[in-house]
């Protein structure tokens, strides 16, 4: 869940998101409710999915690196007691232990790589989520602009025309 965007960030989303399909799909009477409300409905449903498949992946490394590590310990404590109890296997002891332990080692490196790299991308994807919520805003001023200089043609055509 390290990799999520943060609930604020995600609703804001899917604000924009829905807003831009609405606006997109307007026509002379408008959206339905209906329609809306199914947009809506499969929007939400897309991010709780995917909020469910974050999570099922996480759990799953991390259960993983527990039992990575269980077994590692488990093998290296054999093998010391077997090198305690009968010197003569003290060569095969120490490769077994030097496997398990390079084993754990991997596992937890892998891990760590992986909580690393996600981290860059959640900054990244709180970085395109910014740029997301300037566009937009340049978009509604534009849009608020636009309307500003339709009506002021509109005045001006009028006053031509009297």
């Amino acid at each position: 869940m390290a990799d999520n965007p943060t609930p604020e960030q995600q609703t804001d989303y899917l604000v924009r998101k829905l807003e831009q399909t609405i606006r997109d799909n307007r026509t002379v009477k408008g959206m339905s409710f209906r329609t809306w409300q199914a947009i809506a409905r499969e929007e939400i449903y897309n991010a709780m999915r995917a909020n469910e498949k974050r999570q099922r992946q996480h759990d799953q490394t991390v259960n993983r690196l527990v039992l990575v590590a269980a077994s590692s310990l488990v093998t290296i404590g054999f093998w010391g007691a077997m090198v305690a109890v009968n010197s003569a296997y003290g060569g095969v002891a120490a490769v077994i232990t030097l496997v398990a332990g390079a084993a754990l080692f991997f596992v937890t490196a892998d891990w760590g790589i992986k909580r690393f790299v996600s981290g860059y991308a959640r900054e990244k994807r709180a970085e395109r989520l910014a740029h997301i919520e300037d566009l937009d805003k340049r978009i509604k001023r534009m849009e608020r602009d636009m309307e500003k200089k339709a009506k002021w043609l509109k005045e001006k055509m009028e006053e031509i025309e009297v």
